[in-house]
């Protein structure tokens, strides 16, 4: 279109030349015939000249028309430009909203996509969370009748009996077996945690302390630990099995060397961070990062870590529970977990915890060391389904002066009670239970006398679950499998307790 522009320009030159030229020869003329005047030629040079000036005249109208016909044209051209501009300008601001709205949809589509990923994780979490917990309640009914049988046959035998040994062997395997238990209860978030005010850069240095000792000298710890580091409320022991499982699993990805790096700090989730993170709440938080420089992890491993009993490591040298009870404990304390890993690269563990409201003087639940089994008169009602459970309940509690009557199941209980309740002193309920469970026969039981004394007996939940529960009436509390002087302790102390 300049080139166009261009060549307008020239002709334009070309014509006005040509005028100057037309005027030259006109002047020539008119001396011309001033001089024929004193020839005989002069009507025919006037005829000539005559002719000449028409045709000069007719050419300048022709070039003024052309003239402006250019100049009409070249302000057509530059209206039509500046309208292709303006068109252009449009075309490029709605492509470049169609891109970012393409862009945004994508990321939409993107952002979803993780979300119904994270719940999808979540709900298997949950699922396998409440199959662990069933499994540890039918485990521990198992390991209260060994652990049970075991502990009477003790009290009635000497130390000396050639089999005291044996059963104190089958004893501390129960007691093995009954932390395992413990574990797959701490994964399914039923396992209680004792929350105190804690500083988690001084938990952070006490488990390095204790890494430095166990793991190779050829990796080495490094701590990046903030100043100023704001108070989480947390169970402390539980934060040591977080720090010591990440530390071995570092360890042991790092067969070579490496480097295993401790990193505090005080962060704030805003609405757009948390909105990438199911069911997580804007707010004040601690991050926790535990990373290393070991072999990493592909993607079809990371969708499994947090799994109960999936290992990578070789048969023989892993539970497959170590990364599952991590993602129970963060659960517990109302805090979030991500890993970023990959094969050659390393991994890295992000754990966030809520930061501690107000003046972090909370005390955690303390544990009440049980006291000499006392001995009592009291008649009780034992509520359980499992028949070897009632047993060995029945044998401890005559031998300890208690009468007993079973009762095995709620529906036996409520029956048992309505008849006998001004004989019956205390009842001990299991929580899980065919037909009717415990929670409902116990508001049943209260019905018939509001003013009842409970111990619940369970091997499936934390003891603050219980209480909430059953809140807002007082009841004891024993986990199975329970130590038997335990029990009897916590009898007593319910049996003596005042009403309220």
């Amino acid at each position: 279109m300049r080139m166009d522009i261009r060549r307008n320009v020239t002709l334009r030159n070309q014509i006005e030349q040509n005028g100057l030229l037309i005027i030259a020869v006109a002047m020539a003329l008119i001396y011309w015939i001033f001089d024929s005047m004193v020839t005989d030629q002069f009507w025919t040079r006037l005829l000539v000249v005559v002719l000449i000036f028409t045709y000069g005249m007719m050419t300048q109208f022709l070039i003024n028309q052309r003239r402006e016909a250019e100049e009409a044209l070249q302000h057509a051209h530059d209206e039509l430009e500046e309208r292709v501009q303006i068109r252009t300008a449009e075309l490029s601001r709605a492509n470049e909203e169609l891109q970012r709205e393409i862009r945004e949809r994508k990321q939409a589509e993107e952002q979803k996509k993780k979300l119904e990923n994270q719940l999808l994780h979540a709900q298997k979490m949950e699922a396998i969370g409440t199959l662990a917990g069933g499994i540890a309640h039918d485990f521990n009914n198992l390991l209260q009748a060994i652990s049970g049988y075991t502990q009477l046959l003790l009290m009635r035998k000497d130390s000396s009996d050639p089999d005291y040994g044996k059963l104190e062997v089958i004893q501390s395997s129960t007691l093995k077996a009954s932390e395992l238990t413990k574990q797959l209860l701490i994964f399914s978030r039923k396992m209680e945690s004792k929350l105190k005010p804690l500083d988690l850069n001084h938990e952070v240095m006490q488990v390095c302390k204790i890494l430095q000792r166990t793991i190779p000298r050829m990796i080495t710890i490094d701590l990046k630990l903030s100043e100023n580091l704001k108070v989480v409320n947390a169970d402390s022991a539980q934060l040591e099995q977080i720090l010591m499982n990440l530390g071995v699993n570092a360890r042991d990805a790092m067969a070579d060397g490496g480097t295993l790096t401790f990193q505090t700090e005080n962060v704030y989730l805003d609405r757009g961070y948390t909105t990438s993170m199911l069911g997580a709440a804007p707010g004040e938080y601690i991050l926790l990062t535990v990373s290393d420089t070991g072999h990493g992890m592909d993607k079809e491993t990371l969708q499994h870590i947090f799994e109960p009993f999936y290992t990578t490591k070789e048969a023989g040298k892993g539970t497959g529970l170590g990364l599952a009870i991590v993602y129970g404990i963060v659960q517990n304390h109302n805090g979030y977990i991500q890993v970023d890993s990959r094969p050659g690269g390393g991994t890295t563990f992000r754990i966030y915890f809520p930061v501690l409201k107000g003046d972090g003087t909370e005390k955690g639940v303390e544990a009440k060391a049980p006291a000499d089994a006392p001995r009592g008169k009291e008649r009780i009602l034992l509520v359980d389904d499992e028949k070897t459970v009632l047993d060995i309940g029945q044998d401890l509690l005559r031998q300890y002066g208690y009468e007993t009557i079973l009762a095995d199941g709620g529906e036996r209980a409520i029956e048992i009670y309505r008849k006998e309740k001004d004989r019956i002193d205390l009842v001990i309920l299991d929580l899980i239970m065919p037909g009717m469970g415990g929670q409902k026969c116990f508001q049943e039981l209260l019905k018939i006398n509001p003013k009842i004394k409970v111990i619940i007996s369970t091997g499936a939940s934390a003891e603050e679950q219980v209480r909430e529960a059953f809140n807002p009436h007082p009841v004891g509390f024993v986990s199975k499998p329970y130590q038997l002087k335990d029990m009897l302790a916590k009898v007593r102390e319910v049996l003596d307790a005042k009403p309220s």
